[in-house]
C-alpha cells in the first residue's frame, strides 16, 4: 500500500486517539503516537512509531521529535490528548486540578502546534479534539468547558494566522471512552446531569471511537471549505 502521509497524534493509549491511530495505520499512513503509555496492540506494527511523554510537563513537550521523511502526503498533527478535570462546583476546584486540566487541554496543544508550524516543512495540517462542551454551560465542568472553548478559539486564530495550513477542531459528540466512564462515576451533587449521561450509555447512544476515527480521516480528505470548528455528526460515512 502506498503511504498516504504522516499522522502525529497525542493521547493514543485509549479512546479516540487509539482508534484514530489504528485506523490511520490501516489506511496506509505512517503514524507517530505520543502519550505516557504505548498501546501494546500497536507495538511492532509497520509504519508505527511511539514517543512517551507526559504532556502536562512543558519540558517534555519540547523534547518530542516530530516524524520526518517523505510519506507521499501531508504531515498531520492531531492534538487529541485531554482530561475531564475537576467535576465539582468552581469554588471546590483546586489549583492543582485546574492547572493540570489547562496544561493538558490548552497549553500542550498550543505549544506542540507552535513547534509543528515552525519545524515541519511541506504540506501540513493541524487538528484538535474539541467538544460540544465548549459551546454549552455544563454545571460542574468549569475547567473542561473553559479549556475546550479555548481550544476552539485557538484553532480559529491559527487558521487566520496560517491560511495556507488546514486547521480544524472537531466535535466528536458523546463517545464511548474512558472519559465517559469517569463522567458516569460522578456524584450528582457535583454533576447534576450525571443520570442523563448514564441513561444514554445504557441505551447504547454513545458514539463508538472507531466511527469517530473514520470520520476524522474522511475529514482530512474532504475539501478545505469545511468550517474550522466542525461537528463530526455533519460528516457522513
Amino acid at each position: 500500500m502506498k503511504p498516504k502521509g504522516q499522522v502525529i497524534i497525542t493521547g493514543v493509549s485509549s479512546g479516540i486517539g487509539h482508534a484514530i491511530a489504528t485506523k490511520a495505520l490501516a489506511e496506509g499512513y505512517y503514524v507517530q503516537g505520543i502519550s505516557r503509555n504505548e498501546p501494546l496492540d500497536l507495538r511492532g506494527k509497520g509504519r508505527w512509531s511511539f514517543f512517551s511523554a507526559d504532556l502536562t510537563r512543558p519540558e517534555a513537550i519540547d523534547t518530542i521529535p516530530f516524524m520526518t521523511g517523505d510519506a507521499g502526503g501531508p504531515t498531520i498533527l492531531i492534538n487529541n490528548a485531554g482530561v475531564l478535570g475537576p467535576v465539582c462546583k468552581s469554588e471546590e476546584a483546586t489549583w492543582k486540578n485546574i492547572n493540570k486540566t489547562m496544561n493538558l487541554n490548552i497549553v500542550a496543544p498550543m505549544r506542540l502546534s507552535a513547534r509543528f508550524l515552525a519545524e515541519v516543512k511541506g504540506d501540513k495540517q493541524i487538528y484538535f479534539t474539541g467538544s460540544g462542551a465548549a459551546e454549552h454551560v455544563i454545571e460542574g465542568w468549569s475547567a473542561y468547558c473553559t479549556s475546550k472553548a479555548g481550544i476552539h478559539m485557538y484553532a480559529n486564530v491559527l487558521q487566520q494566522e496560517y491560511p495556507e495550513v488546514r486547521i480544524h477542531a472537531f466535535k466528536p459528540g458523546k463517545v464511548d471512552t474512558p472519559m465517559q466512564e469517569e463522567i458516569r462515576r460522578s456524584r450528582e451533587e457535583n454533576f447534576p446531569l450525571v443520570e442523563a449521561f448514564r441513561k444514554e450509555h445504557e441505551e447504547g447512544k454513545l458514539v463508538k471511537p472507531d466511527v469517530v476515527a473514520q470520520k476524522v480521516l474522511k475529514l482530512i480528505g474532504e475539501p478545505a471549505d469545511v468550517p474550522v470548528v466542525v461537528s463530526l455528526s455533519e460528516i457522513e460515512l
